[in-house]
Formats: structure tokens, C-alpha cells, sequence
């Protein structure tokens, strides 16, 4: 009942869930968004497909080290990976292989998802961290298709918000055949929400395992040549709204124990570009955008309105705060920047990365903030002593090291769940 009082629901909402997720997808990438995926038209693909489902730009990440993994294992692994968001998408397409086919995710209504998983012919799916569709899960079901969580979590405000549901969304862990969590308190809330116990294993976290990117660290080189010369740099990636002023501000006080220290400001949705131009150029602010090819002035801000780019913007930067932190949304990858080099500079809120934050804390790898005069204090702290930098930057990178194991545990069981990979 929950579930067809769902569908219906749903067939209602699809022409303005067309049109809210296309004018979304124009706003952040410039382009219309491809509806016909959204309805299930994708390109047949062949018998006994790989899927890997992302659902925006964090989870790409994670994606493309377990297909390069998996790769390793059976180079000729006939992989598709799906997204929900464009801006995901196009960081997917920049990042993988072009054999390798991106498309979106279907809205959840089931002619759409039958649609979909009868070009797609998978033989298995695995959807990188939480991202649960009661239609989908139930159709993989039906088809005996094993649909498996990896790198798995949710916070308690969405366990909450699950068990609110729980006529809709328990059949659904209930038929998952596979929940790797990241830790033991992950794998509580999946058994709570009506996850099988024995389907339901401990990995780690697989953003421990990420890369770096020999590409990504010559284009930091040269844009740390061609951009700031001589000047200190500091990125604040993947910024949410409500963060934006709070950083401007920061940047005001850091120019004043720096002159020349530049701001990378990085949104995690390039759409508010013009609302943080206004809020800087009110604080008197010079500020260049990236997507113009305008190069920043000394003092001032580079606003990075582009997509695919943060990474290599950290490898140019001396210092780094990352975003979702200092309001609460649950905060993004700190590993990101570390991993280039970075000390990392966080807010508060951190629930989606609380295990990450824990271990480079302890580490004395992560500074936490609570508003611009101690994020200002922070950054001219780092900026001023490249040995304090340094420093900081090999405990983080010790710390993610002595972590990675969850890259081989998922590997084995996904082995384990699918004998086509033996």
C-alpha cells in the first residue's frame, strides 16, 4: 500500500520534477538536462553489466577508485555508472574513461526504472553510500538482480526520517542484498531500519582510499604558476549557502596579516556564483571568475565557477577550508585537500564525515572553527608557517594510511555476493 501510494504520488509530481531538475541542471551546468534518461532512454547496453550508481559529486570519487579497482581485477569489466545530479554527471564524464558510459538515474516511478534496468541488463548493482529508491530496489529484486550498499551511512536525523516511513522504506533494506557500513553505529541504524543482520558487514570508509591524480597535480603546478605567483592561497571548496559571507569576512581579515593572500572560493554549486559576486564586491572585494579566464588580483578572490577543477585548486593552494561545515549540512571530504597537500580547516558540522574528522583530530591533522574571526585566525596561522603546514599536512596523510583497509573488504564481499567476479 505504502509503496503503490508512493508510485502514485510520484507519477503526479514527474512533469514538474522534469522541469525543477532541469532548470537545476541548466543553472549548474550550463546544458538541458537529458530528460529522456530521466524516463529510462538510455543506450542498450550488453548482457551481464556492471552498475554503479553516484549520486552527485562526493560519491563520483569513491565510484571512480572501486571501477579502477575492479578494473584491475577483469580490465575488460563492462562497467556503467549512474548519477542523480548533472553536476555529478559531469564531474563523472570528466574523470572516467570515455568507454566507460554515464548516464542519470531514473525518476523512481516503476515504468521508468523497468525501462531502464531493461536496456541496462545489469548483473549487479552497487550504489555508493545511501541513496535508496523503494521502486528501484524492489524491480532488482524482482529480477533476482543483487543490489548492494557500499561505503554506507546515514546520521540519526535520517535514521529518524526513515523510520518515519517505515512501511515504505523497510522492504527495502529488508530486500538489499548486501549493506557495507563504515562502522559499527552504521550498521546498528541499517539493522533498526529492517536491514537482514547477516547482509549487513562492517568495511571502513572507502574515502580513505582515494588517489591522487598525476594529471591533477601538474595542472595545480601551473596554476599555481600562472595564477599566483608569489602569493599565499587559500581554497574554500564545496562551499553551501550561509557559508559564503562568513568566508568573505575571513578573507577581509586574512589580507590585513597577508596583503597578498589570495581566496580561492570554490561553491559546491557553481549556480550562486552571481549572489557571492554581490556579497564580495559589498565588502569591496576584487574578485575574478575562473569560467571568464580572469586571473585574480593580489588581496583579492578567485571565484571558482567551474566544475572538476577543485582538486587541482587545492595541489595550488597553501591552505584549505572545506564546506557543508559551518552550517549544518553535515560537512564534505576533508581527505580531499590533505591528500593534495592541504591542512584543512573545518567547521563544526560534521555528521557526514564524522569518522574521518574524529581520526585526523586526533591526529592534530584538523582544525574545527565556529565563524569567520576564528577561520581567519586559522588560515593566517597556516599561511605564515609552511613548517606548521608541512607538518600537518604528513599527520593527515598518516592518519588516512593507516585506514585504508575498506577498499579490499568491499572487494571481497561484492566477490563473495557476485561469483561472475572470481
Amino acid at each position: 500500500m505504502w509503496r503503490r501510494a508512493y508510485s502514485l504520488l510520484l507519477a503526479l509530481a514527474i512533469p514538474w520534477a522534469l522541469w525543477r531538475l532541469g532548470r537545476v541542471s541548466l543553472r549548474q551546468t550550463g546544458q538541458r538536462e537529458a530528460t529522456r534518461e530521466r524516463l529510462g532512454y538510455i543506450e542498450p547496453q550488453s548482457s551481464g553489466t556492471y552498475w554503479i550508481h553516484a549520486a552527485s559529486l562526493g560519491e563520483v570519487q569513491v565510484a571512480f577508485n572501486l571501477i579502477h579497482s575492479l578494473r584491475q581485477k577483469d580490465p575488460d569489466l563492462p562497467v556503467v555508472l549512474t548519477t542523480f545530479t548533472a553536476t555529478g554527471k559531469a564531474q563523472a564524464q570528466e574523470v572516467l574513461p570515455p568507454a566507460i558510459p554515464v548516464y542519470l538515474l531514473p525518476l523512481d516511478h516503476p515504468f521508468a526504472v523497468a525501462r531502464f534496468l531493461n536496456r541496462l541488463k545489469p548483473r549487479i548493482g552497487v550504489v555508493i553510500e545511501t541513496e535508496i529508491w523503494p521502486n528501484l530496489a524492489r524491480a532488482c529484486f524482482d529480477r533476482a538482480i543483487p543490489l548492494a550498499l557500499v561505503n554506507a551511512h546515514m546520521s540519526g536525523k535520517t535514521v529518524r526520517r526513515y523510520a518515519r516511513f517505515a512501511g515504505l522504506f523497510s522492504p527495502v533494506f529488508q530486500h538489499l542484498s548486501l549493506i557495507l557500513v563504515q562502522n559499527e553505529v552504521q550498521r546498528e541504524h541499517f539493522i533498526r531500519l529492517g536491514a537482514n543482520p547477516a547482509r549487513v558487514r562492517v568495511c571502513g570508509n572507502l574515502k580513505y582510499e582515494m588517489s591522487v591524480s598525476a594529471a591533477v597535480e601538474e595542472r595545480g603546478q601551473a596554476l599555481r604558476t600562472g595564477l599566483f605567483p608569489g602569493s599565499p592561497v587559500w581554497i574554500a571548496g564545496s562551499t553551501r549557502e550561509g557559508e559564503d559571507a562568513w568566508i568573505l569576512e575571513a578573507q577581509l581579515a586574512v589580507r590585513i596579516a597577508l596583503p597578498e593572500a589570495i581566496l580561492v572560493l570554490a561553491p559546491r554549486h557553481p549556480d550562486r556564483a552571481s549572489d557571492i559576486l554581490d556579497a564580495a564586491r559589498v565588502r569591496n572585494l576584487q574578485v575574478a571568475r575562473q569560467s571568464q579566464g580572469e586571473r585574480p588580483a593580489q588581496g583579492g578572490v578567485l571565484l571558482l565557477d567551474t566544475i572538476g577543477e577543485l582538486n587541482a585548486f587545492y595541489a595550488a593552494g597553501d591552505a584549505a577550508f572545506v564546506g557543508g561545515s559551518l552550517v549544518p549540512l553535515g560537512g564534505h571530504n576533508p581527505l580531499e585537500p590533505i591528500l593534495h597537500r592541504a591542512p584543512v580547516v573545518m567547521g563544526p558540522y560534521l555528521d557526514n564525515v564524522r569518522d574521518i574528522a574524529m581520526r585526523l583530530t586526533e591526529a592534530d591533522a584538523l582544525d574545527i572553527v565556529r565563524n569567520a574571526p576564528e577561520l581567519a585566525r586559522a588560515i593566517v596561522k597556516l599561511l605564515a608557517n609552511p613548517m606548521k603546514r608541512a607538518e600537518r599536512v604528513q599527520r593527515g596523510l598518516d592518519a588516512a594510511l593507516a585506514s585504508r583497509e575498506a577498499m579490499a573488504c568491499t572487494l571481497q564481499a561484492l566477490e563473495e555476493l557476485e561469483p561472475f567476479l572470481k
